[in-house]
């Protein structure tokens, strides 16, 4: 899910730099929440996308990346920050082949 102002906005004048990852829900459904979010110019936080899956694993991460290319309007531009999870990098390589890739500095610690 993502507003049409998220994405306008991040096509239009956000610095082309996306942090993914995802968090599990402990809630009685279970799942984990999967986040797409950049800095704005005042270096405050700007959701871009969320998606909700059933597990963390290439074909979820999969799914929300290939919704998140749909609304990018130039996917070449963008780089991409993410932990060394696998099903992210699975993900990344089928659909953001051409997009620039960076590992986050606090996972790598």
């Amino acid at each position: 899910m993502s507003l049409g102002a998220f994405i306008a906005g991040f096509n239009e004048v956000i610095r082309p730099v996306i942090a993914i990852d995802a968090t599990h829900l402990k809630a009685k459904t279970k799942g984990v929440l999967l986040v797409a979010a950049c800095k704005d110019g005042n270096e405050m936080i700007y959701p871009l996308a969320f998606g909700f899956a059933n597990f963390e694993c290439t074909e979820s991460w999969t799914w929300f990346l290939s919704q998140l290319r749909n609304v990018i309007v130039d996917p070449k531009r963008v780089m991409i920050i993410l932990d060394r999870h696998t099903g992210i990098i699975g993900g990344m390589t089928e659909i953001f082949p051409d997009a620039t890739h960076g590992f986050c500095a606090y996972h790598l610690v």
